[in-house]
Formats: C-alpha cells, sequence, structure tokens
C-alpha cells in the first residue's frame, strides 16, 4: 500500500495539485484562504484583494506555500475537503462503496481499521475511468484513499500511453461540440420553419372559426336586436308612467312649496318684529349706558374733590396728631354725643369709634384702639371704590352683565359719600374741642391737666 501523499514516480504532484486548485469552487476557496492566516497575508500583500479576478495570483502562492510544505497532508488536505464534493459523481460512487456492506465485509476480511479506505482492484476497475484520469490523480496524491502499487502505477502509466488518445477524445469532443452546435442551429432553424407553418395553419383555422362565429354572432344580434325592440316599447311606456308620476309630484311639491313660503313669511315678520324690538331695548340700553357712564363721570368728579378735600384734612390731621391722646382724656363724651344730633347712619360711625367707653367706671378714652381703626374702615371702603372705576372694564366682563356691575356700586358711591361727611364732621368736632377745652399754656406743659367737666349728677 501507498501512504498519503507518498511521492509518485513518474507524477507530477506541483500539475495535479494545481488542477485540484482550479476545480475548487470559488466560495470554498476564498474561505480556505481566510481561514489560513499565513496564506491570507500572502495573498493580500500588495493591497490586493480576495476576488474572482485575482483567482491566477492566489493559485500561485497556494502552489508556492504547497512546495515549500513538500505537499505534506496538513496543508492540502484543506483544500481538498472542499474539491472532493465538487466532483458529484465520483463522489457518490466512492462514498457509497464505503458505506455498501460489501466493504464492510471486506475490511472485516482483511483486519482494516474503519479510519482505513482501500479499494480493491475489482472495484477499482469498476470505478476508474480513463475522462476522470485527473480526478484520480488528485485521489491519489491528496486523498485518505490507500492505493496498491499496481493501481498507482496504473494511474501513472495510463498518463503517459494514454495522453495521445486523451488528445484525440478532446479534439473529438471538440468537433463533437462542434457538430452539435451546427445540429442545434439546423435544428432551431427547422423548428422555426415548423414554427411558422403551424402558425398559418393555426391562421387559417382561426379564420374559419372567426367566420364561423361571426355568422353566429349575426344571429344572435338579430334575436337581440328583436328582443331590444320589445325592450324599447316596454321601456317607453314605463317612461310614459314616469312623466304621469313625476307631474303629480310636482304639483305636490308646488303645494308644499307655497305652504312651505308662507310659513317662511310668517317667522320673517316674525323675527323681523322681535328685531325690532331688540333694537329698541338696545337703543333703550345704550341711552341708560350712557346716563351710567355720565354719572360715573360726575361720580369721578366728585372723588377727585373728596380726595383733594382729603388730602388737605391730612395735612390738617398731620398737625393734629402729637395731641388726640391729651384731648380725648378732657372730653365728656356723653356730652359730645348728644350734642352731635347725628343721622342714624352717622350715628352707628360715631358709636364704633366710643365702643370702648365705660360709662359705670370713668370718663376717660384712649384713641389707639379706636380712632385709627375707625378712620381705616373708612378709607379701606373709599379705596376698594376707586380700585372697582378703575378696573370696571375687565370686571365688567367677569360680572357678564355691565348694568349689574354698576347697579352693584351705587352702594358703595353712598358708603362713601357717607365717610367722607363722617371724617368731616369728626375732623371740625376735633378741631373746635381742641380749642374750647386747650389753651396754648397747657401745650407747653409737660403733662395737660384734665379737663374741668361740670357735675352731672352720675
Amino acid at each position: 500500500m501507498l501512504e498519503n501523499n507518498e511521492p509518485i514516480q513518474g507524477l507530477d504532484q506541483a500539475r495535479v495539485f494545481s488542477v485540484m486548485v482550479e476545480q475548487i469552487p470559488w466560495p470554498n476557496l476564498r474561505a480556505y484562504v481566510q481561514a489560513n492566516a499565513q496564506v491570507m497575508k500572502l495573498c493580500s500583500v500588495g493591497g490586493y484583494r480576495l476576488e474572482p479576478k485575482t483567482r491566477d495570483r492566489i493559485h500561485r502562492v497556494l502552489l508556492r506555500e504547497a512546495q515549500k510544505a513538500e505537499f505534506s497532508q496538513a496543508f492540502c488536505n484543506g483544500l481538498f475537503v472542499p474539491w472532493y464534493p465538487s466532483h458529484t459523481e465520483l463522489h457518490k460512487t466512492i462514498e457509497d462503496y464505503f458505506h455498501s456492506e460489501e466493504y464492510k465485509k471486506h475490511r472485516e476480511t482483511n483486519n482494516l481499521g474503519e479510519d482505513v479506505y482501500v479499494l480493491p482492484d475489482d472495484v477499482f476497475e469498476r470505478f476508474f475511468k480513463v475522462n476522470d484520469l485527473e480526478k484520480w490523480h488528485v485521489l491519489l496524491c491528496f486523498s485518505p484513499l490507500q492505493f496498491t502499487k499496481s493501481q498507482a502505477q496504473k494511474l501513472v502509466s495510463e498518463t503517459g500511453g494514454n495522453a495521445e488518445l486523451i488528445s484525440r477524445l478532446r479534439d473529438m469532443e471538440a468537433r463533437m461540440q462542434d457538430l452539435d452546435k451546427e445540429h442545434n442551429r439546423l435544428l432551431s432553424e427547422h423548428q422555426t420553419i415548423k414554427s411558422q407553418y403551424e402558425q398559418a395553419s393555426a391562421a387559417t383555422q382561426e379564420s374559419r372559426k372567426v367566420e364561423r362565429t361571426l355568422r353566429t354572432d349575426y344571429a344572435g344580434l338579430e334575436k337581440k336586436l328583436e328582443v331590444s325592440q320589445a325592450e324599447n316599447r316596454r321601456l317607453r311606456e314605463r317612461i310614459q308612467d314616469l312623466e304621469k308620476t313625476q307631474a303629480q309630484a310636482a304639483t305636490l311639491l308646488a303645494e308644499q312649496m307655497a305652504q312651505t313660503t308662507t310659513r317662511l313669511e310668517r317667522d320673517t315678520q316674525r323675527v323681523t318684529a322681535e328685531r325690532d324690538a331688540w333694537q329698541i331695548k338696545y337703543e333703550q340700553l345704550r341711552g341708560e349706558n350712557r346716563e351710567l357712564e355720565r354719572k360715573l363721570h360726575e361720580a369721578k368728579q366728585q372723588i377727585h374733590a373728596a380726595e383733594h378735600q382729603l388730602q388737605q384734612l391730612r395735612a390738617e390731621m398731620e398737625h393734629l396728631s402729637s395731641f388726640p391722646a391729651l384731648l380725648f382724656n378732657k372730653f365728656d363724651w356723653p356730652k359730645v354725643g348728644a350734642q352731635l344730633k347725628l343721622t342714624p347712619a352717622l350715628s352707628r360711625q360715631f358709636n364704633s369709634l366710643i365702643r370702648k367707653l365705660s360709662y359705670e367706671q370713668d370718663r376717660s378714652l384712649t384713641i389707639e384702639g379706636t380712632l385709627p381703626q375707625f378712620w381705616e374702615r373708612l378709607m379701606t371702603t373709599e379705596r376698594d371704590l376707586i380700585d372697582n372705576i378703575a378696573k370696571s372694564n375687565s370686571r365688567e366682563v367677569m360680572k357678564g352683565n355691565a348694568e349689574k356691575y354698576w347697579m352693584d356700586l351705587t352702594d358703595s358711591f353712598e358708603d362713601v359719600r357717607i365717610g367722607l361727611e363722617a371724617r368731616t364732621i369728626l375732623l371740625k368736632m376735633l378741631h373746635e374741642i381742641f380749642y374750647q377745652i386747650l389753651e396754648l399754656d397747657d401745650l407747653e406743659a409737660p403733662i395737660v391737666p384734665l379737663g374741668k367737666t361740670k357735675d352731672t349728677g352720675i
């Protein structure tokens, strides 16, 4: 037995290796190069890419590396593995045999291991074909299949003895290919002529069929004409009925339109009357609004005058602000209240001023807790009114009714007017009492003496 990759006399391994590489499908060859780092580096030196157009260069690199490795099994097996199944017929023939019962018996008879693959001479003769000589050379050099020396010698001798035969066979194959091309051309012309003849025959038959069809169609059209004429008569009768129905519907529609027109005229008159009434109301509201604007203007003028007067009074109050505590110790409040002869509204305001008096215990009153609070309440109402007037545009919209908004402010105008009168009266009263009770000499003393009150019998 010849071991795998054992040098064989008379057989050029480099040529066989090149044949094997050329027959490997491109995707498998590219995958082998990418998996082998050293080969990949050599193939891509110089910026070359792994493309089908650079396959010749890759073949030269692989052959050079294989020669360096002396066509070792470790290097060549990676290329044989994708080459072997690419030859479907040879691959199937050999693999089917190695998986058959025949080979199993042969292996048991010769005590062969499971990893040993040998073809008996009779099987080799049965499988071997001269046309597959190059494939068998690849199997002889690079496959795990072990050949006998006689089998190897036959493969080598077939290489030299059958070279001329192979050349003649190739010439014959080329000649056969030319003859096949000529045969195919003539066959194609024959098919073309036959197809044209069949088309002409088919056209003739088609014309006859068309003629028969036209005659049949003509008869059918005559029947259809009769049917359509009858349908025409029926449609004319139907149209007459529809015209009568349409005339009746038009009469009914005219009556309904007249009724609708009358009703719409009445509705229009009613809406016009309502519009006129609303127009009158609108004019009235405009007049009332103008009157309210006039009153508002007058009120603003009054407020302005009152504010001017108030500023004068405040100036006077600032002049007198250092004396109220001294003055109140000298007032006879019951007598003052009786002499004022106030209106009920002013009386309520004045009573809030003296609400802390105790007529049973003493007749003195401090100003810290009463007069400032009373005065501030009067001014708060005034400030609120001025704020409502200044922001009336936005607050009218928030209220939703301008007339109601100004009606609600009527009481505020009255309260402010009463407050102004109350403050005026109070200032006058304080001014008069101040000069009635105190003398200028008393103001120079560190303590103001108590007022001389008359005995009231209390």
